[in-house]
């Protein structure tokens, strides 16, 4: 008799998949995530059937659901781009949405002969070609859109023009079109809740390194992440302010495109990390915790720092972080600092066995390149030419990632040892 049941129940589902229908049996949806490669492949591949599926999710899958598409009421077409851009990689994401690399699509030409023969030299060209030919070939093999291969010329192409708030401004209205953003809408309570507790594990990673990097703890870590996250966003992983700001911790086109590989900035991840990264270096050059959170908000390591200035903006924010700070200071469950910041709590168990694509990077991988410059004979046995872009030659490792030149500066000085920017070196 069982065997008969289950027999006909799978006859049931077998004919519900092939029918390729709305079904409105709970097995059938299961069974399709089950067999889905992520949950955000399946709720991509069956976004006609929205309606249907949602009513058979857990808890935890409507946890996700509702988190990525906050606030809901999206056209088919912003609902299929929030989950492609949950699935994209760094490389995916900029060639999926180009407009984003709209900046160097529209100012490539202002790099100069000298600095796209310093990029071929860089990438190992055989020889020498010009820049048409290249752009040209680029747009054969579909690359003028990989950000990390173009990174260099990027950087120098935004020396020589800075911001451009007409192409800011382009971005943001494509992206409020394409992925149904409002603008300057942030995250309610029941956001930061779902949010804060479904990327826990990009919290706690990035919060771990983090918190070696700074000499703190790791919930102290923890902490201050979730207050910039809830202070930028309130958890809204699609939010975007009228400057061209975007994601859960709001970055600008210099921190997602340019400080560090470029980033997803749709990823939770990759954000929590770029966010990372600049108190990171702002650590190691001496500055307080509260210095990095000003300057991260407004470019100013020292303002708000004597009070006064209640009414602006910025030291409203910079004020609010460390009242949330000091309140949450003894602190040290995740529940309770969800609670105080939102007022709920959403940290199930189930929210862990979720078949989500995850960003694996670590603070290292996006950290911004720079050259070693060798003094003296330092490291001589292993020192290479590096040249300027002014001509003048130096002593260095070649391209490093900026932590390891820390590493270098511990171990043999800062005065034997220094460090410049990689937008400034050819190679």
């Amino acid at each position: 008799m069982k065997k008969i049941i289950k027999a006909t129940l799978l006859l049931f589902i077998l004919s519900e998949l092939t029918l390729a229908t709305c079904s409105n049996n709970k097995m059938v949806w299961q069974n399709k995530i089950a067999n889905s490669n992520s949950i955000e492949q399946f709720f991509l591949n069956n976004a006609s059937c929205q309606n249907y599926f949602y009513k058979h999710l857990t808890t935890a899958q409507k946890i996700y659901f509702d988190t990525v598409l906050y606030p809901k009421n999206l056209d088919i077409r912003a609902y299929k781009n929030r989950w492609r851009a949950m699935l994209a990689n760094d490389r995916a994401f900029f060639k999926e949405f180009t407009f984003f690399n709209n900046y160097f699509t529209k100012h490539h030409t202002s790099v100069t002969q000298r600095e796209f023969s310093c990029f071929q030299k860089q990438k190992g060209f055989a020889s020498q070609v010009s820049q048409n030919s290249f752009y040209h070939e680029l747009a054969k093999r579909g690359m003028l859109h990989d950000v990390s291969y173009l990174y260099p010329l990027i950087r120098w192409a935004y020396v020589h023009n800075g911001i451009d708030m007409q192409l800011s401004r382009e971005r943001v209205r494509k992206a409020e079109t394409l992925f149904g953003i409002k603008k300057g809408k942030v995250g309610d309570r029941v956001q930061y809740a779902r949010f804060l507790a479904l990327f826990d594990d990009e919290y706690e990673a990035v919060a771990q390194e983090l918190a070696i990097a700074l000499g703190v703890s790791p919930i102290k870590a923890y902490k201050l992440l979730a207050v910039i996250t809830f202070l930028e966003s309130r958890g809204n992983i699609f939010a975007v302010s009228t400057t061209g700001a975007f994601g859960p911790t709001q970055l600008t086109l210099h921190y997602y495109m340019m400080y560090g590989e470029p980033n997803n900035p749709f990823s939770v991840k990759g954000s929590l990390i770029k966010l990372a990264n600049k108190f990171v270096h702002y650590h190691s050059i001496g500055k307080s915790i509260d210095s990095s959170v000003i300057a991260y908000k407004s470019g100013s390591l020292s303002k708000c720092q004597n009070g006064g200035y209640s009414n602006d903006v910025d030291c409203r924010y910079y004020n609010d972080y460390k009242r949330y700070m000091n309140e949450m200071r003894f602190m040290t469950n995740k529940n309770d600092i969800s609670r105080h910041l939102s007022g709920k709590s959403y940290f199930y168990k189930s929210l862990k066995s979720l078949k989500r694509v995850k960003n694996l990077k670590g603070l290292k991988d996006y950290e911004p390149y720079q050259y070693a410059v060798l003094k003296g004979n330092t490291l001589s046995t292993k020192a290479q030419k590096s040249q300027y872009l002014n001509g003048d030659y130096f002593n260095s490792l070649g391209r490093m990632k900026r932590s390891e030149i820390y590493e270098l500066q511990n171990q043999y000085g800062t005065r034997n040892v220094g460090v410049v920017s990689d937008k400034k070196v050819c190679y």
